[in-house]
């Protein structure tokens, strides 16, 4: 009877709920396996990033070759095109018509390098919506995992007790044989246990003291008090549902005596607040804070200067969001998937209360710069340097597309639109989005400096070729031959040095 009264003085405190996540498809997975496998998230997101660009570099190197080809004819057309602009300066329509006729007699398609460049982005729109997707699992997930030793510190103050359920009949009703009912439980070996207990009676079992009594508007309430005089956290379930859904409560009169005999500051905040029942929520609620915070400084999300890469690399914004609203921002009306496999709306699973809760410990993160736009910067800077490159690069092509250099002035606006659309981007979205453009960025720049010079040198000696077969009146055959003479010629003179 002395487990029950001692409840008398109690108050409820609630747990977070762990175990759901942001549902991810087989191609999140495969994101979620690369970055996760490296162990550094920053590093991740680049061996993510190489990867993606490296399935679609043969469809990339595909349409640069196809480019150059197109450009040795239009450089044969150059001529034609140059009479064609003059000829028709102020008359478009028929200068397009004639230009296509043109680029039609010389085999020349302004389309024949837009497949694999249209199969290359569609790729990474895929991927990038998988990316995004796991960008929202991982954030989410920081806060999951995070409640797991909040819930772990409260929890550790109470004793984990045997899940006695009810033996009910056919229709879900607990059955009562003289006035007890049979309480049944099964171990992970197969084991079975019951006990046979009526109302108000008490047993002891695994370290916990057990009551069957009734609340409110449950009939069968089984409360669980820890043997342990140290220990105050207690909790309590209704027979009568499917599931357990552990109702825990402090024990005040229990946490007052364990604070007065160890924790001397403690027991002083305790005694000496207005409402105690409130002073001892806030001391156990505290615990768990303090837990989640030490979590969160050995599990940072953070790649260099950036304090956490699931938010933009902004002064203004930080490691951990302000308040709730900005939290949910994250995450929209999203549904979170539950252990059991059901959904339900992430408001429902992790309110405002239990966000405040988890995050009392990290007022100074809440505080703190998440970045300073280095990357921002980087990633401009360089989509910037990209344009350039390839606007120089495609400069030729572009030149005769229209009668008035209107695919040039586009090109330049692109040099303009791009960095500009990169800049949004990175504003809008996280750091490691951020991380994702800027080495994609690299990577393209990197591939066409290395195209330009390795597709340069080739198709140089396929337009001194052609030149001397434009040049002359050898049949092709004759020119094959001596081509194939001076190249075992240039061998010999080698071999001879």
């Amino acid at each position: 009877m002395q487990s029950v009264m001692t409840l008398l003085s109690s108050v409820s405190v609630s747990l977070l709920q762990q175990g759901y996540s942001i549902g991810l498809d087989w191609l999140g997975q495969c994101v979620r396996a690369i970055i996760e496998s490296v162990g550094i998230i920053g590093v991740g997101i680049i061996c993510f990033t190489l990867i993606l660009k490296a399935i679609t570099l043969p469809f990339d190197i595909y349409q640069r070759v196809k480019t150059r080809k197109q450009t040795l004819i239009m450089r044969e057309m150059r001529d034609d095109l140059d009479k064609l602009q003059k000829q028709y300066a102020n008359d478009k329509t028929t200068y397009n018509q004639k230009m296509m006729e043109l680029y039609k007699k010389n085999g020349y398609s302004m389309f024949g390098a837009c497949l694999p460049m249209i199969i290359s982005f569609v790729v990474v729109i895929i991927a990038f919506q998988a990316f995004n997707a796991y960008s929202r699992y991982a954030n989410l997930n920081f806060f999951v995992e995070m409640s797991g030793d909040y819930n772990a510190a409260i929890l550790a103050n109470g004793a984990e007790g045997i899940g006695y359920t009810a033996v009910k009949d056919e229709n879900g009703a607990i059955v009562v044989t003289d006035g007890a009912i049979t309480l049944t439980y099964t171990d992970e070996a197969g084991a079975q246990t019951q006990k046979s207990v009526k109302m108000d009676e008490t047993f002891t079992e695994n370290g916990c003291i057990y009551t069957l009594t009734s609340t409110g508007n449950v009939a069968y309430y089984l409360r669980v008090v820890p043997e342990d005089p140290d220990k105050y956290l207690s909790y309590g379930y209704s027979l009568e549902a499917t599931n357990i859904t552990k109702e825990y409560v402090i024990d005040t009169d229990r946490l007052t005596a364990w604070l007065e005999e160890n924790d001397a500051e403690g027991y002083k905040t305790v005694t000496e607040a207005e409402n105690l029942e409130t002073a001892c929520l806030s001391y156990v609620k505290g615990l768990g804070a303090t837990a989640a915070k030490t979590w969160y400084e050995s599990n940072r999300a953070n790649f260099l200067w950036v304090k956490n890469v699931w938010y933009p690399d902004v002064s203004y914004n930080h490691p951990v969001p302000q308040d709730y609203a900005t939290f949910q921002q994250n995450f929209g009306n999203v549904n979170v998937t539950l252990a059991d496999g059901t959904t339900a709306p992430l408001q429902n699973i992790f309110s405002e209360q239990n966000y405040n809760d988890l995050t009392a410990g990290l007022s100074a993160e809440k505080e703190e710069a998440n970045g300073y736009f280095i990357l921002i910067i980087l990633s401009i800077g360089l989509m910037v340097l990209s344009q350039f490159v390839m606007m120089r690069s495609q400069k030729e092509s572009s030149q005769y597309q229209t009668v008035d250099g209107q695919g040039a002035k586009t090109q330049k606006i692109m040099l303009v639109m791009m960095p500009l659309i990169y800049a949004i981007f990175a504003f809008m979205y996280s750091a490691a989005f951020t991380i994702y453009m800027l080495i994609s960025s690299l990577f393209s720049l990197l591939v066409t400096l290395a195209s330009n010079f390795i597709l340069g040198k080739i198709f140089k000696k396929k337009e001194e070729q052609r030149a001397i077969e434009v040049n002359s009146n050898k049949p092709k055959w004759m020119l094959e031959r001596e081509a194939r003479e001076r190249e075992e010629n240039k061998k010999n003179k080698k071999k001879g040095r």
